[in-house]
């Protein structure tokens, strides 16, 4: 068994268990969806990055947070057993296409298909409100045509915020605080810590490795980190040098993780060239390991859920074939 598969076992039996107050049937603080793990490289096995932040007992339109809408981010919220049209809060790390590609999606297929009756809210670096103005112009002909009785047009409004670092969201129970990072032709781009009943989950974003990354992420009871690593000839190539360099590598993540020391850092945003399959996967965790760190950390995969409480728990994905399909407005996951 590679050192990934062998890692997750471990950790799927018991993990991270820490003193508290909480009784075993109690609800975690947060779930982490991770609905695509992937970059804008075409796999097999990963989608575009998405993370779906769900707070437990929060009634809608606050209990599911949307962190980036990469490729596929419509499909797998279904397939997280999750009906697509409440999700109506999103979150933007940056404006690079491999992040929006599946807003556009989310946006209208919920509205005219599932039904859903409120308007969406987005919230991102400086440009995104251009965006959204943008995204509208270019399905100019679904938002004039299909309007109608039963698909009212205030559920296709888009509330769009340009934002800054800092608190950026504040509702009830939950916080989240936008901190800036470093993409190189991806700035402004923002990392996200979501805080809520003392719990505390960092989005690293797409970053290199930053003072405010490392801030951030120190005792976070759950890191999701990007990383970065290529094959022997591809790093070599000079064109390759800079996109190496707007992300973090697996010695840099073994540098942040040894300093923040997070509960469980789980590596999401997984930018692979020429490392591919599982053998890659564990080629990345063989040089994190390398490089020095001991803690706990996992390669993510699509469809993990990570459970954030008194315990931090890794959720098995269920398969796809016991889901119902989603055909009409009254239909549920």
């Amino acid at each position: 068994m590679g050192a990934t598969r062998a890692l997750f076992a471990l950790l799927a039996i018991a993990i991270l268990a820490i003193p508290g107050t909480a009784r075993p049937d109690d609800p975690p603080a947060m779930r982490v969806h991770l609905l695509g793990t992937g970059g804008p490289e075409l796999t097999p096995d990963r989608q575009g990055y998405a993370t779906l932040v769900e707070l437990p007992g929060a009634p809608d339109p606050d209990a599911l947070l949307l962190f980036d809408a990469g490729r596929g981010a419509l499909q797998s919220i279904y397939e997280q057993r999750i009906n697509p049209k409440r999700v109506t809060r999103i979150f933007l790390t940056h404006l690079h296409s491999d992040h929006i590609a599946g807003l556009p999606d989310l946006w209208m297929t919920p509205w005219f298909l599932l039904g859903r009756t409120s308007p969406i809210e987005v919230w991102g670096p400086p440009g995104t409100a251009a965006m959204v103005a943008g995204m509208r112009v270019m399905y100019a002909h679904d938002v004039e045509h299909r309007v109608n009785s039963f698909n009212p047009a205030s559920a296709i409004a888009v509330a769009a915020h340009d934002i800054g670092p800092g608190e950026v969201y504040r509702h009830a129970d939950v916080r989240i605080i936008a901190f800036t990072v470093s993409h190189a032709d991806g700035d402004p781009a923002y990392g996200y810590r979501i805080e809520r009943h003392g719990r505390s989950v960092v989005l690293s974003g797409d970053t290199t490795l930053t003072a405010s990354l490392r801030e951030q992420a120190t005792r976070a009871d759950l890191l999701v980190q990007n990383v970065i690593a290529f094959g022997p000839r591809l790093s070599a190539l000079p064109e390759m040098q800079g996109v190496l360099a707007k992300l973090t590598t697996p010695e840099q993540a073994a540098d942040l993780l040894r300093t923040a020391r997070p509960r469980l850092a789980i590596f999401s945003h997984i930018v692979k060239k020429e490392l591919p399959g599982r053998e890659g996967d564990d080629s990345i965790v063989a040089r994190v390991r390398a490089a020095g760190y001991r803690g706990p950390f996992v390669m993510g995969r699509d469809h993990m859920v990570v459970e954030v409480g008194d315990r931090i728990r890794l959720v098995p994905a269920r398969h796809p074939a016991t889901l119902n399909e989603l055909d009409s407005k009254s239909a549920e996951p």
